[in-house]
C-alpha cells in the first residue's frame, strides 16, 4: 500500500507537470485578482497595509542569531518570517525588485545560521514555512545560486531534523518531544504543516529521500490531532482561543498548501470539529468580540484571518463578515492577502444566547445579540489540557465592551516552577479554593464537565467540581435571569471539616461597599453594574497578587535572571471568606446598573441547583 507520502508527492507532481510556481497557498491566478483588485474596495486596504508594512523593512538590518531567553529562538523567527513574506507579497504586487532584494536579504542572514535551533522546533518551523513561501512566490527572481541556498537549508536545517523528532533520535536535545506526546498540542499543526510546505516548495527540484517520510509522519500526526483537539460535537478547541488561532493558522497553510499544490488536502480538515470552530470562538466571545481567555490566553479579540480561511474551506461566506470591519479599518496581516475575499457580504446567523452542552467544556449567555448586552462565560474542562490553569469553574462577565470580571491570563512561561505563580494558581482565578497555603489549591489533574446545561428561558450551565478539590465537595452553576437581565453564580459546597473558604473574582472595575459588605458596586468608567452577596458572609477585596501563604516562583531563567511574575496592577480581587462549617452556599448575583437602574431591593429567590 502507498503511503500518503508517497500519494502527495504523485498528486503534485500530477498537477503540476511543468514544475510551476506560485504553488502553495498563492497561485498565479490568486497573485493576477490581487494586482487586478489592488485599488477597488477592501484589497486595496490590504494592499496599502502590506505596502507600507514592507516599506518599514526596507533599511532594516537582516536579524542575527539570538536566544534572548536562553531557550526560544522564536522571536527572531517570527521576525524573519514576517520580512520575508511582506516583501514577497510587495513584489508580486507590484514587481518592483526592491521587495525581492530585501527578502532576499533575509533568506541569506537566516540560510547563514549554524542552525534553526531544532531545540525548540518551533523556531525551525517558522523559518521553514518562511523560506517554502518566499521559494515558491518568488521563484522567477531568484538565481539558481539562492535557490539552491535556500533548498539546502529547508533540507538540512528543516527535514533532517524533523526526522530527527520523528524518530526520536536519543543524540538530539529538545525542549519538548512534540511529536511522541499524545495527544499533544498545537505544536502539531505549526510543525508538521511548515515541514509539508516546504517539501511541496522543494520536491522537484532536487532529489531528497527525506520528501517521503517527512510529508507521511506529518500528515498522519496532523490528521489523528486535528480530530483530537477540535471537538465533533461543538468545534471547542481543547487548549482555548489563542492558541486555536495559532494551530488554526498553521493548519490552514497545511490545507490550502495541499489544495493549490496538489488539488486536494486528502481529508485532512473533513472534520466537522474544525467547521465548527469558527463558531466556537464567536460564541465564546463577548459583545465586543474579545474572547474568553481561559487558560494561557491573553484578553485580545478574537477577530482574525482565520474566519477567512473557514469561510472559504467550508463554503460559508457570511464569515468573512467577522475578518470585514478589521481590514476596513487597516488592521491587517499577511494571512488577509492568503484567505480573505471581497465577496458580496452576506449576514452571519446571530449567536446563540446560550451556548454550552452536557458534556461540554464552556458556556457562555448573554441577553441579547446587542453590542451593550450582558455577556457571562465559564469554564470547567481540563486542568491538566495543554495550555491549561488550575482554573475550574473560572469566569467572566461583561456589560458591553466592559469586562466586570477578568480572567489574568498567562504569565512568563519561563517562571521555575511556573505552576507555582499567581496566574496559574487557583486563587488567581475566578473560583473558589480551601485552606490558602502553599500546596495546590485545585488538583492539576482534574476533569470536570458540563453535567446539565439548559438553553432556553432562564439559560444554566451546573459542573461538580469535586474533583479539582481533595476532600470538598463543589458544585457550581451559572444561571441568565432573562427577566431582570442578570446573572446567578451560585457553590454548594461541602467540606470534610470547617475549612476556610475562599471565593473570589478579579475586577479591574473601582468598588464601594453597600449594605454591610452584602452588595459590591462596580464601576468602569461611569458604567455600573452590582455584585449581590445572597448568602452568608460578605465581600472584601485583596490585591490580585500572591496569598501571603502561597509560593512564589523564582525568576525566570533568562540571561540576566530578572523576571519575576506579573504584578497585576489595575486589578484586584472581590473576596468571599467563609468558615466555621462543614456545609455552604455561596450565591452572588451579578445586575448591571444601566438604563437608570438602581440597586435591586427584591432578589431572586434561591433553589438548591438540583432543582434548576
Amino acid at each position: 500500500m502507498k503511503s500518503i507520502g508517497t500519494k502527495i508527492l504523485e498528486a503534485a507532481r500530477a498537477k503540476n507537470p511543468n514544475k510551476d510556481h506560485p504553488r502553495i497557498v498563492m497561485t498565479d491566478a490568486d497573485f493576477a485578482r490581487l494586482r487586478e483588485n489592488k485599488d477597488r474596495g477592501l484589497t486595496a486596504n490590504i494592499v496599502k497595509k502590506i505596502l507600507e508594512q514592507a516599506d518599514s523593512f526596507l533599511e532594516l538590518p537582516p536579524r542575527v542569531y539570538e536566544i534572548p531567553d536562553g531557550i526560544r529562538l522564536l522571536s527572531t523567527s517570527r521576525a524573519m518570517q514576517s520580512r520575508i513574506q511582506y516583501c514577497a507579497f510587495a513584489y508580486q504586487v507590484t514587481g518592483e525588485e526592491k521587495y525581492a532584494a530585501r527578502a532576499v536579504k533575509e533568506i541569506e542572514a537566516a540560510a547563514a545560521f549554524p542552525d534553526w535551533h531544532p531545540y525548540h522546533y518551533l523556531d525551525v518551523a517558522t523559518l521553514a514555512v518562511a523560506f517554502a513561501f518566499s521559494y515558491d512566490w518568488l521563484y522567477g527572481y531568484l538565481t539558481e545560486e539562492t535557490k539552491a541556498l535556500m533548498r539546502r537549508a529547508m533540507i538540512e536545517f528543516g527535514m533532517k531534523t524533523a526526522m530527527d523528532d520523528y524518530t526520536d533520535n536519543p543524540a538530539r536535545k529538545r525542549s519538548y518531544r512534540w511529536y511522541q506526546d499524545k495527544p499533544g498540542d498545537n505544536w502539531k499543526m505549526v510543525c508538521n504543516g511548515a515541514l509539508t510546505l516546504s517539501v511541496l516548495a522543494i520536491f522537484d527540484d532536487e532529489d531528497c529521500d527525506l520528501y517521503e517520510p517527512v510529508l507521511t509522519h506529518a500528515f498522519e500526526d496532523t490528521f489523528e490531532a486535528v480530530r483530537t483537539f477540535y471537538d465533533g460535537q461543538d468545534g471547542t478547541y481543547s487548549e482555548g482561543v489563542v492558541y486555536w488561532e495559532y494551530a488554526t493558522e498553521y493548519l490552514a497553510y497545511y490545507s490550502k498548501g495541499l489544495f493549490t499544490a496538489t488539488g486536494s488536502d486528502f481529508g485532512l480538515t473533513d472534520w466537522k470539529g474544525v467547521s465548527l470552530s469558527p463558531y466556537f470562538i464567536l460564541s465564546l466571545s463577548s459583545p465586543d468580540r474579545v474572547g474568553f481567555n481561559f487558560g494561557d490566553a491573553g484578553e485580545s479579540s478574537i477577530t482574525c484571518p482565520l474566519f477567512s480561511w473557514c469561510a472559504d474551506r467550508y463554503n460559508d461566506p457570511a464569515l468573512y463578515s467577522v475578518r470585514r470591519p478589521d481590514i476596513a479599518a487597516g488592521r491587517i496581516n499577511c494571512d488577509d492577502v492568503m484567505f480573505f475575499r471581497d465577496v458580496e457580504e452576506k449576514p452571519l446567523a446571530a449567536l446563540p444566547l446560550a451556548f454550552g452542552r452536557e458534556g461540554g467544556d464552556n458556556a457562555t449567555f448573554r441577553t441579547d445579540i446587542s453590542s451593550s448586552a450582558l455577556y457571562a462565560a465559564i469554564h470547567f474542562a481540563k486542568n491538566h489540557a495543554y495550555h491549561g490553569h488550575n482554573d475550574m469553574g473560572t469566569f467572566v462577565v461583561n456589560i458591553g465592551n466592559k469586562r466586570f470580571f477578568v480572567d489574568l491570563g498567562p504569565d512568563n512561561y519561563n517562571l521555575k516552577p511556573y505552576r507555582d505563580a499567581y496566574r496559574y494558581r487557583a486563587e488567581g482565578h475566578n473560583t473558589v479554593i480551601f485552606n490558602p497555603s502553599p500546596e495546590n489549591d485545585q488538583c492539576h489533574k482534574a476533569d470536570c464537565s458540563i453535567a446539565r446545561f439548559a438553553a432556553e428561558g432562564d439559560s444554566f450551565a451546573i459542573a461538580d467540581m469535586s474533583e479539582a478539590y481533595t476532600g470538598q465537595k463543589v458544585t457550581r452553576g451559572m444561571k441568565m435571569l432573562r427577566e431582570s437581565g442578570s446573572v446567578l453564580l451560585q457553590d454548594e459546597i461541602e467540606c470534610e471539616a470547617a475549612d476556610a473558604i475562599r471565593w473570589s473574582a478579579h475586577t479591574p472595575a473601582s468598588v464601594i461597599f453597600r449594605d454591610q459588605g452584602k452588595t459590591a458596586v462596580l464601576d468602569i468608567d461611569g458604567t455600573k453594574m452590582c455584585a449581590i452577596l445572597l448568602t452568608e458572609g460578605y465581600f472584601t477585596v485583596r490585591a490580585a497578587c500572591a496569598d501571603e501563604n502561597s509560593p512564589v516562583p523564582g525568576p525566570a531563567e533568562y540571561v540576566d535572571k530578572l523576571c519575576p511574575q506579573a504584578t497585576n496592577s489595575g486589578v484586584q480581587k472581590l473576596v468571599v471568606n467563609l468558615t466555621g462549617k462543614q456545609k455552604h452556599t455561596v450565591a452572588v448575583w451579578f445586575y448591571p446598573l444601566t438604563a437608570g437602574r438602581e440597586i435591586p431591593v427584591e432578589h431572586p429567590q434561591l433553589r438548591p441547583l438540583s432543582e434548576w
